[in-house]
């Protein structure tokens, strides 16, 4: 069986305008099950943690390629930084 390769996400979205992947992000974000949302304040702790972090690079984790906002906001999620900024269960 061959190997599936994934595409950047950065590649993903070239092109398209800061307004336009925010807006993409928080409609994803919106369509997922409000039990598994992180409540709003602990959303805000969890990124107010990330500012600042050499890892974050255009709302991007170079760690792990994810949109930090996306991972912020879901409940479970942890940040994969060494060491982390939030755990799973804040």
């Amino acid at each position: 069986m061959g190997t599936v390769k994934i595409p950047c996400r950065r590649c993903l979205i070239e092109g398209l305008d800061e307004a336009e992947v925010m807006a993409k992000l928080r409609d994803y974000i919106d369509a997922v099950e409000p039990d598994r949302r992180t409540p709003d304040a602990v959303c805000t702790r969890r990124l107010s943690r990330r500012r600042g972090c050499p890892e974050l690079s255009g709302g991007m984790c170079r760690l792990c390629g994810c949109f930090v906002l996306y991972r912020a906001a879901i409940v479970g999620n942890d940040c994969p930084g060494i060491p982390d900024r939030w755990s799973q269960t804040e």
